[in-house]
């Protein structure tokens, strides 16, 4: 695991979304065609979705958690040290509770390590 992709699991378990997504883009700018490219574009759509969410912006955070799950699915249960699996769950739980008529008063993720 990099610094910077650690780095934004911090920032991302602690709410600051937005940074999180920056820190990430530093990490995969490098190598934006290399195997991780899916990874990290599924951990900065989660991301966004999580934002989007705060801001109570019901289509953003529908197709970013879409978007974000459907990139991580073949990196799937881990890779590189993270734990993608519940993330990928808790976008899919999120998806279908979103769905609704009513805004849902749901609690974010958080990112767990190896």
């Amino acid at each position: 695991m990099t610094d910077l992709l650690a780095e934004g699991i911090e920032l991302f378990n602690s709410g600051h979304y937005w940074d999180a997504h920056e820190v990430w883009e530093r990490d995969w700018t490098p190598d934006r065609k290399g195997p991780d490219s899916g990874f990290y574009k599924g951990l900065i759509q989660i991301a966004a979705g999580c934002l989007h969410y705060t801001r109570h912006n019901r289509r953003g955070a529908i197709n970013k958690w879409r978007s974000g799950a459907d990139y991580l699915r073949p990196y799937l249960p881990t890779h590189r040290g993270v734990q993608l699996a519940a993330l990928v769950r808790s976008a899919e739980g999120y998806l279908v509770a979103i769905s609704g008529p009513e805004w849902p008063d749901l609690e974010m993720p958080r990112i767990a390590q190896e």
